[in-house]
């Protein structure tokens, strides 16, 4: 519009009146912006120091962020990662701030995130576990092979209940009903205090239904 005004007036002598000059309505048009919230998922590589885990997953907070673009940069991102973490022979607790992954012409409510891991020190305790059977029709019986497994658990150290009090070995007839080969995995129940994880031997065993 301005360089139309200036064209015209350069071509009137001066004083002479100028025509008028009629404007026009201007349209801008601006991408779609829309926004979704997404949660962080933390990038982490660690190790520790022997008998020494992890009491649970690394956490980070905030634990999601909302996402700024245009709708089509935003219909595919599910989650967003943190740079990589890394730490190694762990024998405490750890914790720090991370930068999260840039994402291309999409805007983040948070740029980083704080994280923490606990790492707790473990003894093993082995006890050998018959296998109970639960949830079975009164129908029928379900025979499981072998009858008892070694239960290896590892425990946060010091204890501070004792193990074997309530614990107890065994495998789900619906898990059972919804396996193609018959075999079924065995599950602790009464999991004792201060529990971290726990690995069986074998980690699933053969199971026959009869009828009664």
């Amino acid at each position: 519009l301005l360089k139309v005004l200036f064209l015209r007036i350069s071509v009137y002598p001066p004083c002479q009146a100028i025509p008028k000059v009629t404007t026009h309505t201007v349209f801008f048009r601006f991408p779609e912006v829309d926004h979704k919230k997404v949660p962080v998922h933390p990038a982490y590589t660690v190790s520790y120091m022997p008998q020494h885990m992890s009491d649970g997953q690394l956490q980070v907070v905030p634990d999601s962020v909302t996402l700024y673009g245009m709708s089509q940069k935003l219909e595919n991102v599910t989650q967003v990662f943190t740079e990589p973490i890394k730490h190694s022979d762990l024998a405490s607790d750890v914790q720090g701030v991370v930068r999260l992954e840039k994402l291309k012409d999409v805007r983040m409510s948070a740029e980083e995130v704080h994280y923490i891991l606990d790492v707790k020190r473990y003894v093993d305790i082995v006890r050998t576990l018959p296998v109970n059977v639960i949830n079975v029709p009164a129908d029928k019986r379900l025979q499981v092979f072998p009858s008892s497994v070694a239960v290896t658990l590892k425990m946060s150290f010091p204890l501070t209940a004792d193990p074997e009090e309530g614990l107890g070995a065994y495998v789900d007839y619906h898990d059972y009903a919804k396996s193609l080969s018959g075999m079924c995995k065995v599950k602790l129940s009464g999991a004792p205090k201060g529990l971290l994880s726990y690995e069986s031997d074998p980690v699933a065993v053969g199971c026959v239904l009869e009828d009664r």
